[in-house]
């Protein structure tokens, strides 16, 4: 039988906050929050949603090395051979979210098995 989410959480981490820590060394922190704010922010969540945030920002850096690389990834396959830079496209990308970006990935198949 599956264990829940908390049980998974206490199992790996510990504690939820050792799991937040973990993920605010993972993650960028945004400019118009503070490392406290973000912090509060992600304790709200639920530990499913921060299990799998975890895991899909692990994923972007073993297999991308960092969200910009995995932009210019997503790039390079949309613009093919040309190879002409579209940085209106970019700058689309760039906004969306990491999950969104995978989801890119998968579809220009950059990422078997995620």
């Amino acid at each position: 039988m599956k264990k829940s989410p908390l049980a998974q959480v206490k199992d790996k981490f510990g504690s939820k906050d050792k799991l937040v820590e973990e993920i605010l060394a993972a993650i960028p922190k945004p400019a118009d929050t503070t490392k406290e704010e973000l912090k509060k922010t992600l304790r709200a969540q639920s530990n499913r949603k921060l299990m799998t945030l975890l895991k899909r920002e692990r994923t972007i850096q073993e297999k991308f090395g960092s969200r910009d690389k995995l932009i210019d990834s997503l790039v390079k396959a949309r613009m093919g051979k040309a190879q002409k830079e579209d940085k209106e496209y970019r700058k689309a990308i760039a906004s969306l979210s990491s999950g969104r970006l995978l989801d890119l990935a998968r579809r220009h198949k950059l990422a078997k098995g995620v």
